[in-house]
This record gives C-alpha cells, sequence and structure tokens, in this order.
C-alpha cells in the first residue's frame, strides 16, 4: 500500500508542478515517475504494469470521444492521404531501420507497428489547450489519428497471431473489424438514444457510460484482443455531438486524474536500456521526429493544406503512440519479445512524447516555413495600392466580401484554402492562397498600401501579428470574446465582436472600415 501511496503522491506532485509552472503536464508526470523509484517504496512491477493498463484503458477512452468521423469535416480526403502516408511510410522505415540495427524478423516486425501511428492522448490535449481542435488542421489531424489507430487495432492481430498461422490471423483481424463496425453502429444510432433520448440523471447517466466501456472491453476480451483497443472504440462509439460533450462534463476531472497515473506509472517502469539498447532506442525516436514533419507536410500540401497548417500538422504528430507500448506489451506477453525490447518501445514513446510539446510551437513553425523549399505563391499581375485586403474568406468572411464587393471596393483575398481560392478566382476575385499572418504573403497582397485590413482569421494571435505588422494602416479583426478585443485594440487594432458581426450582417464592419480609411487618409495627406 505504501507504494501505491507513493504512485499517487507523485502523480498529484507532478500534476500539480505542471499546472504551477504553466508547462506541459506529461513530461512533467513522466520526469517525476523517473525519480520515484530512488525512493524505494514503489510497488513491483507488475503491479504498476496493472496501474499503466488501467490508466490507459480510461485514457483512450476519453481519447476516443474526441474522434468522431463526422468532425473531420471537409478534410477527409488529406487526412486519408496524410494518415496513410505517414502509417505505410514510417512502418517500413522503422521495419528498415530494425533490421539494419540488428533486430530479428519478429521483432522489427513489432517495432515497425510501434512507430506507425501518433500519439491521441498527446495531440488531442495540445490541440484542445491551443483551441485548434475544429480548425481545418486541427480537423485533418484528428482524422489522420482516428485512421491511424483503427490501423493498429486491425493489425495487431497479425503480429502476435503471425506465428499461429493464417487461420488465427484472419480470426483476429475478422474480430477487430466486427468491433470497429460495432463503434460506428452505436455512434450513429445506439449512444445518442442512450445519453440524449432517455433522460438519464447524471449518476445514472454516469453508469450507463461506464457499461458501453465495459461491454467493448468485455468483447475485446472476448475476442483476444488488446482491452485497450475496446476502450477506445467504445470512446468512439461516444463521439457523436451533443453526446460527447455532455459526458466530457462528467469525466473531466477523473480523466486528469487517470492522465497522472498513467504518465507517473510509465516513468517508474522505465528503465534506461544497456548502451546497445539505448542508442538503437535514439534512433528509432530520431527516425519518428525528424522523418514525419517534412512527410506530412509534403503530403498535405499536395492534397489541399498550405504550408503553415501542413508544417503544424506534421510537428504535432511527431511522436509514437500509446498504442505502441500495448503492441510491445503484447509482444511480451505472447513471447514474442524479450523485456528490453519493451524498454525500448517505451524510451522512444517517452522521448517522442516529451518533445512534441517543444516542438510544436508556433516559433518552430514559422523556422520551418522560412526553410521551406518551395513555396507556393499566387501573385497579383501588379502590386495592389488602396485596396481592401481581406484576410480568411470562409463560411464568415464571403458575406462580408460580397458587401464589399456590391460597395464598389477593390479587394485583395488571402487564404489558405484552395478551393475557397478556386472560387475567388472563377469570380475575378484577386485572391493570393497563403498565410494571413505571413509577411511575406502581406507584402505580396499589397498589405502596407492597403486602404485597410480585414481579418476574418480563426486564429486571434494571427491577427495580433497582423496588427503588429501594419502600424500605419487601419486593421479591422473580428474577434470572439471581449478579452480578445482589448488586446487587439491595445495594439492599435479595431475589434469587431463576431456577435454584432453577425446580427448587422456585416454592416459594421463596411461602415468601420470607411470610416477608419478615410481617418488614415487625412493623417497622411500633406499639410
Amino acid at each position: 500500500m505504501t507504494g501505491i501511496a507513493v504512485l499517487l503522491i507523485g502523480a498529484a506532485v507532478g500534476f500539480g508542478i505542471g499546472r504551477w509552472l504553466k508547462l506541459p503536464a506529461i513530461p512533467i508526470l513522466i520526469i517525476v515517475g523517473m525519480v520515484l523509484p530512488l525512493l524505494g517504496t514503489l510497488p513491483d512491477t507488475g503491479m504498476l504494469e496493472d496501474a499503466l493498463v488501467l490508466g490507459l484503458t480510461f485514457l483512450v477512452f476519453v481519447a476516443g470521444m474526441d474522434l468522431n468521423p463526422r468532425r473531420v469535416g471537409g478534410q477527409r480526403r488529406v487526412a486519408m492521404r496524410v494518415g496513410l502516408a505517414q502509417f505505410t511510410v514510417l512502418g517500413v522505415a522503422g521495419f528498415g531501420l530494425s533490421m539494419l540495427l540488428g533486430f530479428d524478423l519478429t521483432t522489427s516486425l513489432y517495432l515497425a507497428l510501434a512507430v506507425t501511428a501518433s500519439s491521441t492522448l498527446v495531440v488531442v490535449r495540445l490541440l484542445q489547450s491551443r483551441q485548434q481542435l475544429f480548425e481545418p488542421f486541427g480537423r485533418t489531424v484528428i482524422g489522420v489519428l482516428l485512421l491511424q489507430d483503427l490501423l493498429i487495432i486491425l493489425l495487431i492481430p497479425v503480429v502476435t497471431r503471425l506465428p499461429d498461422g493464417a487461420g488465427a490471423v484472419a480470426a483476429g483481424v475478422l474480430g477487430a473489424a466486427a468491433l470497429t463496425v460495432l463503434a460506428f453502429v452505436c455512434v450513429r444510432w445506439v449512444t445518442p438514444f442512450l445519453v440524449l433520448r432517455l433522460g438519464l440523471e447524471e449518476e445514472s447517466l454516469l453508469l450507463a457510460v461506464l457499461a458501453v466501456l465495459f461491454v467493448f472491453v468485455g468483447l475485446s476480451a472476448l475476442l483476444g484482443l488488446p482491452i485497450i483497443a475496446g476502450a477506445f472504440l467504445a470512446g468512439v462509439s461516444l463521439s457523436s455531438f451533443p453526446v460527447s460533450g455532455v459526458i466530457r462534463g462528467l469525466l473531466g476531472s477523473v480523466s486528469d486524474f487517470f492522465l497522472a497515473i498513467f504518465f507517473t506509472a510509465l516513468g517508474a517502469l522505465i528503465t534506461i536500456p544497456a548502451g546497445p539498447f539505448l542508442w538503437r532506442a535514439l534512433a528509432l525516436a530520431a527516425l519518428v521526429v525528424i522523418l514525419t514533419p517534412p512527410l506530412v507536410t509534403f503530403v498535405g500540401e499536395r492534397y489541399g493544406l498550405s504550408t503553415r497548417p501542413a508544417i503544424e500538422s506534421g510537428l504535432l504528430l511527431a511522436q509514437t503512440s500509446e498504442f505502441s507500448l500495448i503492441v510491445a506489451l503484447q509482444g511480451l506477453v505472447v513471447g514474442h519479445l524479450v523485456p528490453e525490447i519493451f524498454s525500448v518501445v517505451a524510451l522512444v514513446t517517452v522521448i517522442t512524447m516529451v518533445l512534441t510539446p517543444f516542438l510544436a510551437t508556433d516559433a518552430m513553425t514559422w523556422r520551418l516555413m522560412r526553410l521551406h523549399p518551395v513555396r507556393q505563391r499566387q501573385e497579383p499581375h501588379t502590386t495592389p495600392t488602396g485596396h481592401v485586403l481581406l484576410l480568411g474568406c470562409g463560411d464568415n468572411g464571403m458575406p462580408l466580401l460580397e458587401t464589399l464587393l456590391a460597395a464598389g471596393h477593390e479587394v485583395v483575398v488571402v487564404d489558405d484554402d484552395p478551393a475557397v481560392i478556386d472560387r475567388l478566382a472563377e469570380g475575378d476575385v484577386t485572391a493570393i492562397r497563403g498565410d494571413g499572418s505571413d509577411y511575406d504573403v502581406l507584402h505580396r497582397a499589397g498589405a502596407e498600401e492597403a486602404r485597410v485590413v480585414i481579418s476574418t482569421m480563426r486564429r486571434v494571435r494571427d491577427a495580433e501579428l497582423v496588427v503588429r505588422r501594419l502600424p500605419e494602416v487601419p486593421v479591422l479583426v473580428r474577434v470572439f470574446d471581449d478579452e480578445d478585443g482589448r488586446r487587439i485594440e491595445a495594439l492599435g487594432g479595431t475589434a469587431v465582436r463576431y456577435a454584432d458581426a453577425a446580427a448587422d450582417d456585416f454592416s459594421r464592419w463596411l461602415d468601420q472600415a470607411e470610416e477608419v480609411g478615410l481617418q488614415h487618409e487625412r493623417r497622411l495627406r500633406p499639410r
């Protein structure tokens, strides 16, 4: 009991340090877990593994709720391409590197599968904390994670049952496929009825949600699949809107508890392998971190993402998954792997997970953008002057564009969506595909010579960059709350609350644009 208490205290301390220092909790928890064995009072390895599996079971259940297929929306095509490319290329590269490092065929297959997928836990939490879950690139990443997790669930029976023959492999794959189909049936018809139509009270609803989890976990065990696979699919079965939102309100604090337990137990289980295994683990971690960003960027740009979202996606996906640990544990249980290989997989997972919050930053994204060898440029024939520059022209920007054109304004549009650019080109609207906060893009769009700049970009911090870079040009910014509005106005921009813009059919935007533009002209007119 003393060992369990130490684990719980360590988890609480690590989580508290992360909150206090405003640092990502995951690396702090892992480091605390690695320190705990020095105290000599932890539970034995078997109990730590049970804590690891328990925490992971609940966490992938909660993470699965964020992976609704419908949430991917119009990004489905690019998500499929990126997910398949990353899964395939990393799998092949991981297998080849493992063979070169001296591992046998069976071990190389396990290691190849372990490096193919990215961490749903890490990526979803980062997207949520940065409020990017519903951005187009965030939807793309969600689609990639869902596809990769499903592929791993289907392929785990292949690698674990391969020595037993084709019949055993086929039975395992069919069982995994059947459970996957059940999850998608539930997400469409069963769980919305269970959660929304029955009108259960909170206690009864929580019991019903846990019953769904236990059913899927039980079916996984019955089919000979990892219980983690069942937990993940149980979460997916509850991922429809607004079902997932209702349930998340019940499970929020519990999720944080299991997050702390899982990563602290993971850190406590990490044993630094001996020299040959250590440098092999470092080589596999380097493969994932170095190969993933350019691969995802290349495929993402090819199938519709602009440069910045493609690079952001690549940086976010550059780690191995919690399912990597399950792959290694399954191999250990069936006797295909030795404990040192589990340590290698765990070390690769820890290294890449810890690095992700520090690599997937705006600063790193802009640094890689400057190094990008082929940045797409679609420039107008001449640099415009005295125009209205509209940054972002999606569902909310299009009505504003129509209003500006109807009033006779010359408008130049910057947007990162190729479909939007094609649609504007058909209507003879001058449009540039690119990131509205990129100084090079702003320069090509004649931002310094614009009459007024209007930003409908999703991220307010991008608009803040625009305001800073254009101190002599009036900049109007769509904001969603008063705090964002105060930040924009403190920088010298004009904040337009989203509710006002929607209610008045964007008329206030046009009025403010003309008024601010006239004031700006009077200020610049020679005396």
